[in-house]
């Protein structure tokens, strides 16, 4: 990522003043470095209506045309939805349209760590890039709770929350898709309904969304380490759907990375009874078996050496029994020299008189 020269002081020159609806707003020629540092920098090419900005929670409408430094285009959206501060968009856009007013039109320079980072855009952009962006603002409005939403559009809302977390998952970037699925399930969730056999058909396909949300929201707290919320999430997958198969084999992982192998032997014999074909599942369950094994070899080893025992294999102790915690071979090794000094010295005489 290539250095900024934060001493360097922003000027400000060929002002024009733009009649708005009765207000003034000043156009300029130069960047406004919006945080101070270069990272995110906003030139206004067209006046919007003043004080009508977005707030974090807004769901906006915007036109974004990205381009390199050279100009080649890339990453370019006629009508991108999102809602300020879900973490659909990069942070750069996330970050400059709260400052841009209704109908304005903007350049913004967004450094590497503000948009796609070291991995980049494959193909289109390559990592550590800057990209400037030609940023319009067609529309916003308040998002409204879910309560106020019908049910068919809150599966449109929450499937592209949903699937802006599969994406930011399939960069590794797991904070943002856990954040894209938390509010995803927030919109699929019908609290009034209990989920069950009787379920009202026009909710089970909102319920069958929800779970999507929450199985891939598990997978992604498991990557963070986050064990203990990720069995919440498959265990609230479970509960509505018992035969979850992928539910029920992440929950057998997250029990073993836990080393509760017992649990999780019986939650991965469990999927694979539904999906006897699974590899995955197999060689899952063989590494569970395995380390169960591992270490209940070791916790009998703490056993024996807290005991003062001698650790042996069974071949060992066969071939060659231990006498009074002396290997046999070591008696042997002293038995018989001092047998063979007795007899010496028990038959000296004849032994000298044998060799006159």
């Amino acid at each position: 990522m290539p250095e900024v020269d934060q001493s360097k002081e922003v000027k400000v020159e060929k002002v024009e003043e733009v009649e708005v609806e009765g207000k003034t707003e000043e156009l300029s020629d130069e960047w406004l470095d919006v945080l101070g540092s270069g990272g995110l920098k906003k030139k206004v090419l067209k006046a919007g209506i003043v004080d009508s900005r977005p707030v974090k929670g807004d769901t906006v409408i915007i036109q974004a045309n990205g381009r390199l430094e050279d100009d080649t285009e890339v990453d370019k959206h006629t009508q991108l939805t999102f809602t300020i501060g879900d973490g659909e968009v990069i942070v750069g856009l996330d970050m400059i349209v709260p400052l841009m007013d209704k109908g304005e039109v903007a350049d913004v320079l967004i450094e590497p760590r503000f948009a796609f980072g070291a991995k980049g855009l494959p193909p289109s952009v390559p990592g550590d890039t800057n990209l400037i962006y030609k940023v319009e603002l067609l529309d916003f409005a308040p998002e409204k709770s879910p309560a106020e939403v019908p049910i068919d559009q809150r599966i449109v809302i929450g499937n592209r929350k949903r699937e802006r977390g599969n994406w930011w998952f399939n960069r590794q970037e797991y904070s943002l898709a856990i954040q894209c699925y938390s509010a995803a399930i927030d919109y699929l969730d019908d609290a009034e309904e209990e989920y069950g056999e009787d379920i009202r058909p026009e909710v089970q396909g909102i319920l069958e969304e929800r779970l999507k949300a929450l199985n891939n929201m598990g997978a992604a707290q498991m990557k963070v380490e986050a064990y203990e919320v990720a069995l919440k999430s498959f265990e609230a997958v479970l509960r509505c759907q018992p035969d979850n198969v992928k539910a029920l084999f992440r929950k057998g992982k997250v029990l073993g990375l836990q080393r509760k192998y017992k649990e999780a032997v019986v939650e991965l014999k469990r999927a694979l009874e539904l999906e006897p074909e699974a590899r995955p599942i197999h060689q899952e369950l063989a590494r569970v078996r395995e380390r169960m094994r591992v270490e209940g070899e070791s916790e009998k080893s703490l056993y024996r050496k807290m005991l003062g025992l001698r650790n042996q294999s069974p071949q060992e102790e066969t071939r060659y029994p231990v006498l009074k915690g002396y290997h046999f071979k070591t008696w042997l090794m002293v038995f018989f020299p001092l047998l063979f000094a007795l007899l010496a010295y028990r038959y000296r005489k004849e032994a000298l008189q044998l060799f006159q």
